[in-house]
């Protein structure tokens, strides 16, 4: 056995859809990754949740890849997933890592609300007071400047939520994007004819958003609301000349679903000058910029972090795994300009 080994934290992000593993060293510099898309299982009530077997098959198959090459020692694994499945995962892992060798064990499994985890380095890396939108499969608007109250709880469309972070209550609210956009982006494949993802290519300048904004006829897009099944057959797409106007338009009527969630957290009294963005539509041109345009008293910054509920997470066991103080992190902005560059 060769003992030059790395210490590592092993952290377990359990998304909606795609399913992470990744180990991070003392600089929190994530060394290893692994992806993985793990399909939902519906229950009795016909309500999505996590498929449990598959992923607990995943995590094995994980820790088996890492502990078997001689090249890292596991001090702290800790899981980020929503709050029904951690306790579950918890188990699995805890009865996982009990059979390494010694010397490879880590010394405990931790838990951690992946959207709690999303805040973490933006709390520890951030001086100013701010919003964060943790975006993918939902885009989820947090403001730890405003504590929501005591009894609080999410709602069955996840309008308004409190959760916790550095023992604090704070203010959450979520908004089910990446689904409803990506069930329009076919729709809009289908239509102009187009294959792959030329949505990711799409860019838009500052005066066809104010072009857009000067419209007076309104939304094209979700007029009666988000229909039952998200694509929304009822926008009439004859009315644009190509796709990037098609999906200019849809993006910006998406986004004004989005600030019926940003609006539940943000205090009458509020004072927060930034919003950071982060996850998959940080990267989606279309987004931050009509976002930023919408909000035009904020600041808006899209994080180019891939991997922040994971980082979050690593650095909340970070003290456990590791002796000294954390490293510096971060973040990758990359401020969203309200003008063409």
């Amino acid at each position: 056995m060769d003992f030059d080994l790395t210490d590592v934290i092993a952290v377990f992000d359990i998304g909606r859809t795609w399913k992470r593993f990744q180990l991070f060293d003392r600089s929190l510099n994530a060394l290893h990754t692994e992806e993985k898309i793990i399909g939902e299982l519906i229950d009795a009530d016909g309500l999505p949740g996590d498929d449990l077997p598959a992923l607990e098959e995943w995590m094995q198959s994980c820790l088996n890849s890492v502990t078997g090459r001689d090249l890292y020692r596991i001090t702290v694994a800790t899981v980020a997933g929503n709050d029904s499945s951690l306790g579950p995962l918890q188990d699995a892992v805890t009865k996982m890592i009990k059979v390494l060798p010694e010397e490879l064990r880590p010394s405990s499994c931790h838990v951690i609300n992946n959207t709690t985890a999303s805040l973490i380095p933006y709390l520890r890396g951030s001086d100013r007071p701010f919003i964060l939108a943790s975006t993918g499969t939902w885009c989820t608007f947090m403001n730890p400047s405003h504590p929501g109250s005591t009894d609080s709880d999410m709602t069955d469309d996840g309008i308004h939520s409190v959760i916790s972070a550095d023992g604090k209550r704070i203010t959450s609210s979520r908004f089910l994007l990446g689904e409803i956009h990506d069930s329009n982006v076919t729709m809009l494949d289908e239509h102009f004819g187009v294959t792959g993802e030329l949505y990711k290519t799409i860019k838009i300048k500052h005066k066809k958003i104010e072009k857009i904004q000067a419209n007076r006829r309104g939304r094209a897009f979700f007029r009666h609301g988000i229909p039952e099944g998200f694509t929304d057959h009822d926008a009439d797409l004859s009315h644009f000349l190509t796709y990037a106007d098609a999906y200019h338009q849809m993006m910006y009527d998406l986004v004004d679903e989005c600030l019926g969630a940003y609006r539940e957290v943000v205090a009458d009294d509020d004072t927060t000058e930034i919003i950071y963005v982060t996850g998959g539509f940080a990267r989606n041109d279309t987004f931050v910029r009509i976002l930023a345009a919408r909000l035009p008293e904020k600041r808006v910054y899209a994080s180019t972090i891939e991997n922040a509920t994971a980082l979050g997470a690593a650095m909340e066991v970070y003290a456990e795994a590791f002796d000294g103080a954390l490293p510096p992190v971060y973040l990758g902005l990359k401020a969203i300009l309200l003008r063409d560059e």
